[in-house]
């Protein structure tokens, strides 16, 4: 008799697990706001790993991986990396390429202002981000 044991993993990440549309960004410093309903943005949420991709404005990779992590009202993006399949994943040094899919930090620390299965509220020091999970 031949027994064998695997490990399955599992993600303990609740209702942040997901597919994620990025539909409004709210400008903290200035009060305005930007509709982003019709764009096309991202962040796809499985175990370790955030990937965010503007599909409107990509050009030849899969937008960026991310590290998190997610402790109770905190959500902390950390270590992208460019989504380049040909060449590898490509550490990323300048943020402002970031900057369209919501992120302004190398390091962004948000706070969780509402998370459920279907919203999601993002704060960090400069913006508000609005979700809506597909």
């Amino acid at each position: 008799m031949l027994l064998t044991s695997c490990e399955i993993e599992t993600s303990d990440n609740g209702d942040l697990d997901g597919y994620w549309h990025l539909v409004r960004i709210d400008t903290l410093t200035t009060g305005r706001s930007g509709d982003l309903s019709e764009a096309r943005v991202f962040w796809g949420v499985q175990m370790h790993l955030m990937q965010a991709v503007d599909h409107d404005h990509d050009s030849g990779h899969y937008g960026y991986l991310f590290n998190f992590d997610h402790k109770g009202q905190t959500l902390r993006l950390y270590n992208a990396h460019k989504h380049e399949r040909s060449e590898g994943d490509i550490l990323v040094e300048d943020v402002e390429v970031l900057a369209p899919l919501g992120i302004n930090a190398l390091d962004d620390l948000f706070t969780v202002e509402k998370l459920n299965g279907n919203e999601m509220v993002l704060k960090d020091d400069s913006f508000r981000l609005w979700f809506e999970k597909m």
